[in-house]
């Protein structure tokens, strides 16, 4: 049935002719084909009654999937009017002027294509692989989910904290071993503030979490009709 729409209109094609007389029309067995060489350049159409009309500018697109074509009315740039014609529907075209030739490539596309900053692209890229590896490399390994919380809990503190086996290192001199308390945590006998300073720290994570934990548990428990309601 596709095949039939676009037959319709073979053989009232009109294409441009040197020597100023006017176009003459060419059977063709593709029309879409024949305007497909045409993007670009100037068309006029006539469109099959009872609302018959006639449009005539730049076509900008023949699609012979949609069996259709859409056509750019408007002469000035700035502005665009578009038109979009099954192709069941056209009567007869003419190809006014075949697009200019280019050799630009995208440079010269019409409508015109945007420049892509290909430096901006590889930034974004790089970022976000960064961000993946930094996901990576601070997900333990073999751990418990408490261990992973508690990990995560020092890291929104901003504590210098990285896994080593199921072992969290904190400021790279205290070893927190699981199952992660504070009594859990071993640092240079030469530096104990940094010790304590993190079993403290430690200690107050651990209770936010607990709580958190039971704040959750509570929401989660259903609870029975109230008497005398």
């Amino acid at each position: 049935m596709g095949d039939d729409k676009r037959n319709s209109v073979a053989g009232k094609v009109a294409t441009p002719k040197t020597g100023g007389s006017s176009p003459a029309i060419q059977p063709l067995a593709d029309p879409l084909e024949t305007l497909g060489k045409a993007i670009g350049g100037r068309i006029k159409i006539t469109t099959t009654t009872p609302h018959s009309q006639t449009l005539e500018g730049s076509l900008f697109t023949a699609d012979p999937i949609l069996n259709l074509i859409a056509i750019n009315s408007r002469s000035n740039s700035a502005s665009s009017d578009y038109h979009i014609v099954p192709v069941s529907k056209i009567q007869n075209v003419q190809i006014l002027s075949l697009p200019a030739e280019r050799d630009g490539g995208f440079a010269s596309a019409q409508p015109p294509i945007g420049a892509v900053d290909t430096r901006v692209l590889r930034q974004r890229e790089d970022a976000r692989v960064a961000k993946l590896k930094e996901k990576e490399m601070n997900r333990g390994k073999g751990v418990t989910r408490e261990a992973q919380a508690i990990y995560d809990a020092l890291r929104r503190i901003n504590m210098p904290v990285r896994w080593h086996g199921n072992q969290i290192i904190a400021h790279d001199t205290v070893i927190i071993f699981p199952p992660y308390k504070p009594e859990d945590c071993r640092g240079q006998s030469n530096k104990p503030e940094v010790t304590n300073r993190v079993k403290k720290v430690l200690e107050g994570e651990r209770r936010k979490l607990k709580e958190k934990e039971e704040r959750e548990k509570k929401a989660a428990t259903p609870t029975g009709p109230r008497k005398g309601g």
